[in-house]
């Protein structure tokens, strides 16, 4: 190397976008456990399906995608389009039929993809997000079951609950650790 030559480093230090995905599927998920329970409105429901879950969602698989996993950039991604899906159905905007049919179909499909997910962290042995995947995707293909025998709501709003509790943690883990914490993940 000659001495006008010069080695730069360039480090990576944006976030992490797990804490974001994570705390963005607990606050949606707990809106809907409430939902289920009869506690909030439709609205409510819409607005952070549409925002807290599609949209925050989203933005964590972007992020994901520049620090380069694609594993969390599928996550993240996939599963804001799906709650800015479930908001477009459920609002059943331009004058089309309310949601009802093909409802179980749609959840079905996304419980298969959320399983398919779930081996990856399986691979990775990362306890934490294993319960958060069997909970996401028990949740899912439970609400396909309806297509098949009828489902009481509150046992819907237990599971969501679940979910919600479980990515709360995992994403206040992961924020709290930063600062130095020592939460288990």
């Amino acid at each position: 190397m000659s001495g006008s030559e010069q080695v730069v480093k360039i480090t990576d230090s944006t976030a992490t976008s797990d804490a974001l995905g994570l705390a963005a599927l607990a606050v949606t998920t707990l809106t809907l456990a409430f939902w289920f329970f009869g506690q909030v409105s439709d609205i409510i429901l819409v607005a952070m399906a549409l925002f807290a879950g599609g949209f925050t969602l989203y933005v964590a698989g972007v992020m994901a995608f520049k620090k380069g996993s694609t594993f969390s950039t599928v996550t993240f991604g996939a599963f804001g389009v799906f709650w800015i899906g479930f908001a477009f159905i459920f609002i059943a905007p331009f004058g089309l039929e309310p949601a009802a049919k093909g409802m179980e179909i749609y959840y079905a499909i996304w419980g298969l993809l959320s399983a398919a997910l779930m081996l990856g962290v399986i691979k990775l042995k990362a306890r934490l997000l294993i319960a958060v995947f069997v909970a996401l995707t028990v949740i899912l293909f439970a609400l396909a079951v309806p297509l098949f025998v009828p489902v009481p709501a509150v046992v819907f709003g237990i599971l969501a609950l679940i979910l919600g509790l479980l990515s709360f943690y995992g994403a206040m883990a992961i924020t709290l650790n930063e600062v130095g914490y020592k939460f288990p993940l």
